[in-house]
């Protein structure tokens, strides 16, 4: 038995059931008794009529349909018709998927087709259709008259736009939906066997499960809103109308953006929704969109009327003039009663950071060791300075020419943390293993009895010797003396920058970000560099240098690895003593050549 759906669209432009029919036959009394059943429907229940009902080329419903609805316009299926022409037409223009030629004249034919049915107005249609009879008479006479004779000439009222676009259809055009439901009620019936009363059962069950989730989505519409449709204009309609009406309504809206054209009414007419010219006097009276707007179709809740709350209207030039905010900050304006609690609330006596006592600043004063860099001895000092502050003038008081070798000695046996700048490979070493470099320089030792301001940092000869070799410092009092000994190298004149020294060095130019923010970890270098009492961040020379460091010694143990793997070392000890035992010696032996190291500069 044939089986009928009526489907209609809700405001959320979701599919729903409206009834089903299992009919005798497909002839125009049964199409008629079961519109007569579906009139008491409507007519029971007090629901409006439809104002368009839509069908395919079947004469049988359509006449049914005519005679039950009169009140409302009947349209055919776009889809349906194209298809109709496309099977009707296309092979006399081509008849294999590899005659080119054929299939462009096919595409050029069929999209002339498409525009003569979108034609605003009649004006346009008839336009249209005269260049179309023209270009194709009389070598495709048999196509054009099938068209005309079967479509334009009987139903153009029923799908050319120009008449379409004078009734209230919400953009539905085609019958795809009911394709759609009839599939769904297909896969959950499974078998044509089924009696009624089981077919009644399963169809209960899509039913049942279609309405929950069409309760779902409006509900959902009804408690969140679309952060792009969050403007005042939509304040009194917020959770009244579905979004995809305001969505529509939205795209009017950016037409204001752009001149008007004249209004010619169509999208208020077949749509039910203000246009751009309804919304434009809107905007410009600060006025928002009121529920009569909008056609009855595209509310989420049909009963009751929303509550008038207008949103107050923001001042902001009036913000703007008490602001002592920037225009471009995104801090919140301080409220009234927050003003006033700051200036009664009692604020926490200062601290001072020289002598850390509470009650005054590190300049006031009243801080016992506020004059004491004053009366402090000189003494004879090494001179680290940082980029920064390379302008800062030193006056020397004595100044002595030495003639002296470097001499650098390796000697390491530990475990270390390979840095982002390394290559893979094994991180611990077994042996121990001495390199050892002379290079004769001459320079110039400065001996300084001012003191040294900003962040220029002093380390003392008893201060140089009790730092780690491994200390961030201890690493860039080296790389400074081998770069001081490489400039005295160099003849006079000669460009004489960290740049040229790297290059030479064959050193890396720059390191990544997640290479500085490795080497400022706790575990490497730690965040800042503590100078007695107070600290400062590390400069990005001090971290090269850290990182060149770092490399050099995870490529020397990968050396002493491979050395050792070659040796076949590794077979004779077992468990991890050897390499903790071997770890400490060389942590001494380092230790040893750089305080040796420090008195001989």
């Amino acid at each position: 038995m044939p089986l009928l759906n009526a489907i209609g669209v809700d405001a959320c432009q979701r599919s729903f059931c409206i009834a089903f029919a299992f009919l005798s036959g497909e002839e125009e009394a049964d199409y008629q008794w079961v519109l007569i059943r579906l009139q008491s429907l409507y007519e029971a229940m007090a629901i409006d009529f439809p104002s368009v009902i839509l069908t395919d080329r079947c004469l049988a419903c359509m006449n049914a349909v005519a005679s039950t609805f009169p009140q409302s316009v009947s349209l055919l299926c776009l889809w349906h018709i194209n298809k109709a022409v496309l099977r009707h037409c296309m092979d006399a223009f081509t008849k294999d998927s590899k005659d080119y030629e054929g299939q462009k004249k096919w595409k050029e034919f069929y999209s002339l087709w498409h525009d003569l049915v979108a034609s605003s107005n009649e004006d346009i249609y008839y336009q249209k259709l005269g260049e179309f009879k023209k270009k194709y008479l009389p070598d495709y006479i048999s196509q054009i008259g099938y068209i005309t004779e079967t479509w334009l000439d009987l139903y153009k009222d029923r799908f050319v736009k120009a008449w379409v676009d004078q009734h209230l259809h919400f953009n539905q055009f085609v019958t795809s939906r009911c394709e759609g439901i009839h599939q769904l009620i297909k896969s959950y019936l499974k078998t044509s066997q089924l009696n009624l009363f089981e077919a009644w059962r399963y169809i209960k069950l899509v039913v049942m499960n279609q309405l929950a989730e069409l309760d779902s989505n409006r509900a959902k519409q009804q408690a969140s809103f679309p952060l792009k449709l969050s403007g005042s204009i939509y304040g009194n309609i917020r959770g009244w109308i579905s979004h995809e009406a305001l969505r529509l309504v939205e795209s009017q809206r950016s037409r204001l953006l752009h001149e008007l054209p004249s209004c010619t009414g169509t999208f208020n007419r077949t749509l039910g929704l203000p246009c751009a010219h309804t919304i434009q006097p809107l905007i410009y009276d600060n006025q928002p969109l009121q529920i009569y707007h909008f056609h009855s179709h595209w509310r989420i809740q049909r009963n009751g009327n929303p509550q008038l709350l207008i949103e107050p209207a923001i001042q902001s030039s009036r913000l703007q003039a008490t602001s002592v905010l920037p225009v471009t900050s995104t801090q919140r304006e301080p409220c009234a009663f927050e003003a006033v609690e700051n200036t009664i609330r009692p604020r926490a006596p200062p601290t001072c950071s020289k002598c850390h006592q509470s009650g005054h600043k590190m300049k006031s004063k009243a801080c016992p060791l506020r004059w004491e860099h004053i009366s402090q001895t000189p003494t004879q000092a090494s001179i680290t300075i940082s980029p920064t502050q390379a302008s800062t003038t030193i006056v020397p008081t004595q100044t002595s020419t030495t003639v002296h070798t470097v001499t650098h000695t390796v000697s390491r046996s530990t475990t270390r943390s390979l840095s982002p700048a390394s290559p893979a490979g094994v991180s611990a070493v077994h042996t121990t293993t001495e390199t050892t470099t002379e290079t004769t320089t001459q320079i110039t030792t400065i001996t300084m009895t001012s003191p040294v301001a900003g962040l220029i940092t002093v380390a003392t000869q008893s201060e140089a010797d009790t730092l780690s070799y491994e200390d961030p410092r201890a690493i860039y009092q080296r790389y400074k003396a081998d770069r001081e000994a490489w400039y005295a190298t160099l003849p006079r004149g000669a460009v004489k920058t960290n740049q040229q020294y790297r290059k030479a060095m064959k050193l890396p130019q720059r390191y990544s970000k997640a290479e500085y923010e490795w080497c400022v970890d706790w575990k490497q270098m730690g965040r800042h560099c503590r100078i007695g009492r107070s600290t400062r961040d590390w400069t990005k020379e001090e971290m090269m240098s850290y990182l060149d460091f770092d490399k050099a010694e995870n490529e020397r143990v990968e050396r002493n690895v491979e050395k050792e793997l070659q040796a076949q070392r590794f077979t004779t000890y077992r468990g991890s003593d050897y390499v903790w035992k071997a770890a400490g010696r060389d942590h001494e032996d380092q230790q040893q050549v750089y305080q040796h190291r420090n008195h001989r500069i």
